[in-house]
């Protein structure tokens, strides 16, 4: 199976654009408060026939993805903010913020440029765009992996923080086993060697990398991966040892856009090693993928990590931004449940927020995770229990690596 996707999180640039981290989480109307700061409404910012979400990407007239070029990028950026009409900000937040709408235009235009994929790495060239810092930005592990830790930023790379998380789920020790200490490195200037695995097969093909990620000037705020964990760095620097070993660069300074859209179950595959499964959802019912989610799970809680994806575009009967689902983004499977005789598929969105809220589960999701049974918190960061049946519809596809 052919899969290539992959949307920025637009609640990670409205960060950028802020020059501060904001706890969605906490706000009373979080899609109001990201309008308002990107200067989009809301609905044009998760329609993918706009650029926010996939700027170097449009809908062709038959419904598929076309990859752009850098300029077609910019042409396309350009003319989308040339017909915007500004949008009332009556967050009290998003006025404090006092944004102008220049400014957010230019840096959001900016945001999005950077995201124009080089498709030809150059392997000797160290990666150093004008807008960014190379920083260290705390301690490489707070404490084990663990799910909620990768949060996606300003990249289109969901299907890699997708599977990220749903590694560190499923088998948290394997995240640490990716990772050792190189002879060149210190305590005070660590130094990574992380191996991945092309295609899920073959001997593990190593890395190295130190703890320094891309972050914005001046005020060093994150741009891409990052960790739910204030001071804690292993996902940025997992992402960032994932865009070396991908481009082939030499430097520790490898090209980030150039990772933008690519496959979930591979990219579990390439962290861990396994076979891949892939589950197209057409002609399978609710009962089938509750099924196949189960099959893969002890105790309610994914075993091998699971991976689901959705629609570049959704069939006419499916409404995404209603049911608060995103369109050729990738997604964790977490496990499943079965409450009043109705079967449900636990997910999560690597976002960190903006859960599904269509025929989902409220209050605590409980899983035996290793040694203790986990009570999870749904409906927050990102995590929600969809029922089967809608799941089947509203996603195209999930898979499995063992």
């Amino acid at each position: 199976m052919e899969v290539n996707v992959g949307v920025i999180n637009p609640y990670a640039a409205a960060e950028v654009i802020a020059q501060k981290k904001i706890n969605w989480e906490q706000v009373a109307e979080p899609e109001v408060m990201l309008a308002e700061i990107l200067g989009v409404s809301a609905e044009k910012i998760f329609d993918l026939r706009n650029p926010i979400l996939r700027p170097d990407a449009e809908l062709s007239a038959d419904g598929s993805l076309k990859v752009l070029s850098a300029a077609q990028t910019a042409d396309r950026v350009n003319r989308f903010y040339q017909t915007q009409s500004p949008v009332a900000t009556r967050s009290i937040s998003a006025r404090r913020l006092r944004l102008g709408t220049i400014r957010k235009t230019v840096v959001l235009s900016e945001i999005m440029m950077n995201t124009a994929v080089l498709r030809t790495a150059i392997a000797s060239t160290p990666w150093a765009p004008p807008d960014k810092d190379w920083v260290d930005m705390g301690d490489y592990f707070e404490d084990v992996a663990e799910l909620n830790d990768p949060v996606q930023g300003v990249l289109g790379d969901c299907y890699f923080i997708a599977a990220l998380a749903s590694v560190a789920w499923a088998r948290p020790y394997a995240i640490i086993n990716m990772i050792r200490p190189s002879a060149w490195g210190n305590e005070e200037q660590p130094i990574h060697k992380v191996s991945f695995f092309k295609s899920g097969a073959g001997d593990a093909q190593a890395v190295e990398v130190t703890e320094l990620v891309p972050v914005s000037k001046p005020g060093h705020n994150w741009v891409y991966a990052r960790s739910l964990d204030v001071g804690e760095t292993w996902p940025a620097v997992m992402e960032k040892a994932y865009a070396k070993w991908r481009t082939s660069n030499s430097t520790d300074f490898p090209n980030y856009p150039a990772i933008a859209g690519g496959d979930p179950v591979n990219a579990c595959a390439e962290i861990i090693g396994g076979e891949k499964t892939y589950m197209g959802h057409s002609g399978k019912s609710g009962d089938d993928l509750w099924a196949f989610v189960r099959g893969h799970s002890m105790s309610k809680r994914t075993i091998n990590p699971m991976v689901a994806w959705t629609y570049d575009t959704p069939p006419a009967d499916l409404d995404y931004p209603a049911a608060k689902v995103v369109g050729n983004h990738a997604y964790s499977i977490l496990g499943w449940d079965y409450v009043n005789n109705e079967k449900y598929i636990v997910l999560r969105n690597p976002w960190g927020t903006h859960h599904a809220v269509l025929d989902t589960l409220s209050g605590n999701w409980s899983a035996y995770q290793i040694s203790f049974s986990a009570s999870i918190p749904l409906n927050s960061n990102g995590v929600f229990a969809m029922k089967a049946a809608t799941f089947q519809k509203y996603f195209v596809a999930s898979g499995v690596t063992v």
